[in-house]
């Protein structure tokens, strides 16, 4: 009996030997040479390198593992097989490690993080060597939100969908704002918009994005003369992480050319090549603006506080037979007489909520409009007239959203943020400047500076006008 166990444990010792044997990783050193900061929660691409393998054949394997401050064992159920290589001592390609197929990585959320490690082995997951636990070759943050974005069409009175509608004239810009890392929580990794493809930074830290938060569109189009059939434009914008909505976007669906689209935008003899050029040129078709009786514009000329109260009102749908002979309860300025041309202007954007005196009993028409009074004067549009909007006309309201009106109610600040150093918390204008900011109707005039007190021009007027009373879709 007792020799009989001697056999039997002598057998087993051979078969745990040769086990033992078989799962001893073959001699070769891989490497991982690049992974992307960010991936998208599905799968991330990997380039590696293997130098030095023992003859015959063996295969390269990547472990994954999610980060933990105390680091937990590589577990086989993450390892995937990169490639079986027969003969040759060095390889080198990409392989793309789809997380929806790993055990313990298949539900990675927004800030995760992932460390990855490469083996050489004649085994394949299931018997291969675990790595050791300290190994760690390079990590990938997840990022899974699609970002977040609106598109602003031309302004239009038609009242159709904004995919379906047409230019006033043949050049006109098309734009949209878009936030990534909005809805996450401060700290959490995000990607960011942009289109580098940079390289493993070793940190496992949370790095700062690779692209920025935000990011603005400004799409100008020209309809060349010869433009015919339908037309269709589409954005479908994309993190760096390669997070993207379900489908693209349409601004413009499948809409034939219509033949006020051929024709040029009114023009004026000093806009050409202007920054503004195409908000000027394009209200100017929609009746919105005017320029002088010598065929200028002006466009870095000032504007008056009459002469705003004139250009919202346009645009609220008004002529001079509609507006008030008289001044309104409420709206009685003691520097605004009847026989002066802008008195019925003023009072109607009084009497509308659009626009208020300064004090004192002034309305003070022939003073600067300031770039903070712009940005109050496009934030009071929304309050006005929540109550019944169906009953104003022109472009500020459509049928369909506008800026002005869909996005500022509320505390809601928009898409971007700034910190500006010229705003000071609880001036009038404040809020409205951080909203016409932060929706994208009004840029700074440097990264820290927004020049509320500054007087604004007409083409600087004609470009957050423009962009107010853009369709939202």
């Amino acid at each position: 009996m007792k020799k009989i166990f001697t056999v039997l444990l002598l057998a087993v010792f051979m078969l745990a030997q040769f086990s033992i044997a078989s799962a001893v990783a073959v001699t070769g050193d891989a490497s991982i040479t690049a992974i992307p900061d960010f991936s998208s929660g599905t799968d991330v691409d990997l380039d590696w390198a293997a130098t030095g393998m023992a003859a015959g054949t063996k295969n390269i394997l990547v472990w994954g593992r999610e980060y933990a401050a105390v680091p937990v064992a590589y577990d086989w159920n993450d390892c995937q097989l990169i490639a079986t290589i027969i003969g040759t001592s060095d390889a080198s390609g990409t392989f793309t490690y789809d997380f929806t197929t790993t055990a313990n990585l298949a539900a990675l959320s927004n800030g995760d993080q992932v460390e990855f490690t490469l083996s050489v082995d004649d085994q394949t997951c299931a018997t291969a060597d675990v790595p050791a636990i300290d190994s760690v070759m390079g990590v990938n943050y997840v990022d899974t939100l699609d970002p977040q974005y609106y598109q602003g069409n031309p302004p239009s009175d038609t009242g159709v969908a904004p995919e379906l509608d047409i230019a006033a004239c043949n050049t006109f810009e098309y734009w949209a704002l878009g936030l990534d890392g909005g809805p996450l929580l401060p700290g959490i990794a995000y990607s960011g918009f942009g289109t580098w493809n940079p390289q493993v930074t070793g940190t496992f830290a949370p790095p700062a994005p690779l692209g920025p938060d935000t990011s603005l569109l400004s799409w100008t189009f020209n309809f060349p003369a010869t433009a015919s059939g339908v037309w269709t434009a589409t954005v479908w914008p994309e993190d760096m992480a390669g997070n993207q909505g379900a489908a693209a976007e349409y601004f413009r669906n499948a809409v034939a050319v219509d033949p006020a689209e051929l024709e040029d935008c009114a023009d004026f003899t000093d806009v050409a090549g202007h920054a503004d050029e195409t908000y000027i040129r394009y209200l100017a078709d929609l009746g919105l603006i005017s320029g002088f009786a010598d065929g200028s514009f002006g466009p870095d000329n000032t504007l008056t506080r009459a002469e705003a109260s004139t250009l919202i009102e346009i645009s609220n749908g008004y002529d001079d037979t509609m507006l008030p002979t008289s001044a309104p309860a409420g709206c009685e300025f003691t520097d605004v007489s009847a026989s002066d041309w802008f008195a019925g202007w003023v009072w109607q954007a009084c009497d509308d909520g659009l626009m208020n005196g300064v004090g004192g009993g002034l309305f003070d028409p022939n003073n600067l409009l300031t770039r903070g009074q712009v940005a109050t004067i496009l934030n009071n549009i929304f309050p006005a007239y929540v109550a019944d909007p169906a009953a104003f006309g022109g472009f500020i309201v459509t049928g369909q959203p506008n800026a002005i009106l869909a996005l500022y109610p509320g505390p809601i600040y928009g898409y971007r943020q700034a910190a500006w150093t010229d705003v000071s918390v609880g001036a009038y204008y404040a809020i409205p400047v951080q909203k016409a900011y932060g929706w994208g109707i009004a840029e700074g005039t440097s990264d820290t500076t927004f020049s509320p007190d500054q007087a604004a021009t007409r083409g600087e007027f004609a470009k957050m006008l423009y962009r107010a009373l853009s369709v939202l879709h």
